[in-house]
């Protein structure tokens, strides 16, 4: 009978047009319905009193209306849901790829329902989508008399009707555009925490779509979220506008990003990240905020936290940025974990005290820093620190300059580090030799005599004529110099000494070449510190330790200043020119070592011999 319907209707419009054409239909829910193409047919439900269902589609299609028991996510807050004897909502679908149009009349809402709508409190429609796992409002037609509500299906989709208050954000999907009304301010939430405010001028159309990546890299130093939005108007023009994302903290700290670092920074022309001045951070309510005069893309960046380890790719400058201001740059020969931790100087200098004429410098609540890099080693490291206290600035004048000093823990001592330079805006730039624990020190010239500088094997060093400078390498080796003139040093250190000892003695199994630029005679100290137990395992008496250069004839031979103090466990010597270096020692036969019997084992047979001589002298008539 239906299908006689379908072929009389069509008779009928092929003789009076399609204008009077209007097909009565008598639905099921949940279940399928056949329409004609191009045929308005409107639905009715037995089931469903009250309710209608208006399809025009392009070609014959099966329309299915469904009712839902629950809501299928939260709603949004300050929404709640308005229910239907059936249910909650409704689900509609349209079979195959037809276009069509469909209005759908709710049937009457529920008596509690009806309560719900009074005063500012309207009635109102949000779609929920599958894939975002959300929902975007979508606008009705209108709230009629009989309690029911009128509104035209955008999509397929599921469908509950909902309370609406002004003020409220409006729910809306990424990539879906947004009618705004002239000077009326209106605020759109979007799925994963992001709001977005504006006010236009004029009547217009806003969109924003959401991506993990953006085409531009992240500001230096700086750090991407993961979390771009590319906002844009139908018609451009200066807005008002507010943009407000709400992060996760466990995700942040996963990724070793400070809270307090993060910010929301728009792309300015020249593809150039660029931070507005509004920007906020509420670590309480775990929101960025901005404000702005103009939509653009927009992304969501922050600062590494001090004391959490940041990865980095071998052989490949990387720039961090901490969240007190630190930039670090550090380049790494195999891929390593990088940390930079902060160091309260005042908890070392409790336990040792910084040098005469040295005062500690403070950025914030510290005053140093301490660089780790596990998985390998760094090839090169440079630290420009926050801009110094007011209270440290004071202390840089005159004879004062800025400085940096490394601390060794064993040692219980501290080196100067060369800083690079005090920078106009108060901040200091210092290239690190090494991993370890550094202090920033204001340093008086006139009372701080002598602090040795740390240096690197293999690199070389100026010299100012007349001026001494002492380097330390590690923690055992120091080489003090004053040069005639302005020259260089270079200090390289070979682990093994394949040379042929002095008779009788024992290596400590390194060697130093200590060279000039341009030879000349000079002041020299060299001191090295040693490890007994090293000593000892290579059964060497300490007292007889000394420092010993290796003369043009290839023999070593020791100078006549050296010394060796064994309860500072120290050999010092002093030379007016600089060649290869090592130490020495006696061999102490009790030892019994292999290298103490290697030494001994000459003096020794020579020894046995001269008592048989004696003895064959003695029987001889």
């Amino acid at each position: 009978h239906s299908h006689t319907r379908h072929l009389l209707l069509i008779l009928l419009i092929t003789i009076c047009g399609p204008a009077s054409a209007l097909l009565d239909l008598t639905g099921t829910l949940g279940a399928a319905t056949s329409v004609t193409a191009n045929i308005e047919s409107k639905l009715t439900f037995a089931t469903l009193v009250g309710a209608e269902l208006t399809v025009t589609s392009s070609s014959d299609a099966d329309v299915t209306l469904s009712a839902v028991a629950t809501l299928s996510s939260d709603l949004p807050p300050g929404h709640s849901s308005l229910s239907f004897a059936a249910g909650a909502g409704f689900t509609f679908e349209v079979s195959g790829d037809a276009t069509w149009s469909a209005t759908f009349k709710t049937p009457p809402l529920s008596a509690t329902a009806q309560t719900l709508i009074t005063g500012e409190v309207k009635a109102g429609c949000f779609r929920f989508d599958a894939t975002a796992q959300s929902y975007t409002q979508v606008d009705i037609q209108s709230y009629n008399a009989d309690q029911s509500i009128t509104l035209s299906l955008p999509v397929e989709g599921t469908y509950f009707f909902v309370t609406l208050e002004a003020g409220l954000p409006v729910p809306t999907l990424y990539a879906e555009a947004r009618a705004t009304t002239a000077n009326e301010f209106r605020v759109y939430s979007y799925p994963m925490g992001f709001l977005l405010g504006a006010r236009t001028t004029s009547n217009n159309s806003i969109t924003c779509t959401r991506s993990e990546t953006s085409s531009t890299p992240p500001p230096t130093g700086q750090m991407a979220v993961g979390a771009y939005f590319d906002i844009s108007m139908q018609t451009e023009e200066t807005v008002e506008g507010q943009l407000n994302f709400t992060y996760d903290a466990a995700a942040m700290a996963a990724a070793a990003i400070a809270e307090t670092s993060l910010k929301l920074m728009f792309k300015a022309e020249g593809e150039v990240w660029t931070e507005p001045d509004s920007v906020k951070v509420d670590t309480e309510a775990k929101v960025v905020f901005a404000t702005t005069t103009h939509f653009s893309e927009w992304g969501i960046f922050g600062s590494a936290s001090l004391g959490v380890a940041r990865a980095v790719t071998a052989n490949t400058a990387t720039t961090v940025q901490y969240q007190d201001g630190t930039m670090l740059e550090i380049t790494t020969d195999s891929n390593a974990d990088v940390t930079l931790s902060a160091v309260v100087t005042a908890t070392l200098t409790a336990t040792t005290a910084l040098p005469s004429g040295v005062s500690a410098l403070s950025v914030g609540a510290h005053g140093g820093f301490e660089l780790m890099v596990e998985g390998g080693s760094a090839t090169s490291a440079k630290i420009t620190t926050p801009p110094l206290t007011a209270a440290a600035q004071a202390l840089i004048t005159g004879s004062v300059r800025a400085g940096c000093m490394k601390y060794d823990a064993q040692a219980e001592s501290y080196t100067a580090v060369d800083i690079e330079s005090y920078n106009a805006d108060k901040t200091i730039t210092v290239e690190l030799p090494e991993p370890g624990t550094y202090v920033l020190v204001a340093i008086d010239a006139s009372a701080a005599v002598n602090l040795p500088v740390v240096a690197v094997y293999g690199e070389a060093r100026a010299t100012v004529a007349g001026e001494l400078k002492t380097l330390a390498f590690g923690s055992d080796v120091k080489v003090g110099v004053k040069t005639q003139t302005d020259n260089a040093i270079t200090v390289t250190r070979t682990e093994s000494d394949d040379s042929e000892p002095p008779e009788g003695m024992v290596g400590l199994g390194f060697v130093l070449d200590v060279d000039l630029q341009t030879e000349e005679t000079v002041e020299g100290t060299i001191e090295v510190t040693y490890d007994a137990a090293a000593v000892a395992a290579k059964g060497i008496a300490e007292a007889s330790l000394k420092l010993m250069f290796k003369a043009e004839s290839g023999a070593w031979e020791e100078p006549d200043s050296g010394s060796v103090d064994t309860s500072a466990k120290v050999v010092v010597a002093t030379t007016s020119h600089f060649s290869r270096w090592s130490v020495y020692g006696s061999a102490d036969v009790d030892a019994g070592t292999p290298d103490a019997a290697a030494a001994a084992a000459p003096s020794t047979l020579l020894a046995l011999t001269l008592l048989a001589l004696l003895s064959l002298a003695a029987v001889r008539p």
